[in-house]
C-alpha cells in the first residue's frame, strides 16, 4: 500500500474490501476497476492493482490540499490553485485556515468566489510557500494595514508586507526551531537581503521594547 497518510493501512483496507463479501483478491480487484472507490473525504483516488490470488496492491492519491476556511461550522478545502477541493467539518492539523476573507456561496471544484480577490491571491502564494518550505502554520490572516501575518503553536508570526516574501518563509523554519518553546511574537517585516534578525517580543513583555530578544539567523 503507497500514498496513504489521512487515512491507516486498516481504513483503507476497509475501504477497498467493503463491497466484496469473500476475501477473494480477483474479486476485489474487479469491483474496484469497474466501480472505483469514491467520495472518501480527502482522496482524490484509489486504484487497485491485481498481482496474483492471494495479493492486491493498492495506491492511494490523496488530494493536494493547501489551506481552508471555515464557514458556518464546515473548513472548507482549497488547492494551490484556489480550486475548492472538499467541504468537511473535520479540521486538519497540518492544513493552515485562512481569517477574514469572506464570499457568498461556493461550489465544489470550482474556484473559490472570495471578495477579496488580491489577498486571496497574495494567499495562495503563502501557501505555496509554506508546502515548498514544509512548514507547519495553524492559521494566516491580514492585519488592518494589509500585512501579512502567520501562527503557530504559541507565536504570532508579523511578516509585513509581500516584500521578500519567498526569503522569508525560506528562512522561517530554522528561525522557528530556535523560538521553539517559546510565546509571543515574531518580527520578520524589516528581513530581508538588508537584514538577516529578526526581533522577537515574548509574551509577558511585549510592551517593554528594551527587552526584545534579537534573534541573528546568519550561518
Amino acid at each position: 500500500m503507497n500514498g496513504n497518510t489521512r487515512y491507516t493501512k486498516e481504513e483503507i483496507q476497509e475501504i477497498v474490501t467493503e463491497r466484496s463479501y469473500v476475501n477473494n483478491s480477483l474479486l476485489i480487484w474487479l469491483i474496484n476497476y469497474f466501480r472505483p472507490v469514491q467520495g472518501i473525504p480527502f482522496i482524490d483516488k484509489i486504484e487497485v492493482t491485481y498481482e496474483n490470488p492471494h495479493k492486491i496492491s493498492v495506491d492511494v492519491y490523496e488530494m493536494a490540499i493547501a489551506g481552508c476556511i471555515e464557514d458556518m461550522g464546515e473548513y472548507i478545502y482549497f488547492d494551490r490553485d484556489g480550486y475548492i477541493l472538499e467541504s468537511e467539518s473535520q479540521r486538519l492539523d497540518d492544513i493552515p485556515c485562512v481569517e477574514g476573507l469572506s464570499f457568498q456561496q461556493f461550489v465544489l471544484h470550482e474556484k473559490l468566489p472570495v471578495e477579496e480577490k488580491e489577498q486571496f491571491n497574495q494567499i495562495l502564494r503563502v501557501t505555496q510557500l509554506i508546502q515548498e518550505n514544509e512548514l507547519k502554520i495553524e492559521h494566516i490572516r491580514f492585519g488592518i494595514a494589509g500585512d501579512l501575518i502567520l501562527y503557530q503553536d504559541d507565536i504570532v508570526i508579523q511578516l509585513g508586507m509581500e516584500d521578500n516574501l519567498e526569503e522569508k518563509m525560506m528562512n522561517l523554519s530554522g528561525i522557528l526551531e530556535k523560538a521553539k518553546g517559546m510565546k509571543g511574537t515574531l518580527h520578520m517585516e524589516e528581513f530581508g537581503k538588508n537584514s538577516k534578525v529578526v526581533t522577537f517580543v515574548p509574551e509577558k513583555t511585549k510592551k517593554t521594547s528594551e527587552k526584545n530578544k534579537k534573534v541573528n539567523t546568519d550561518t
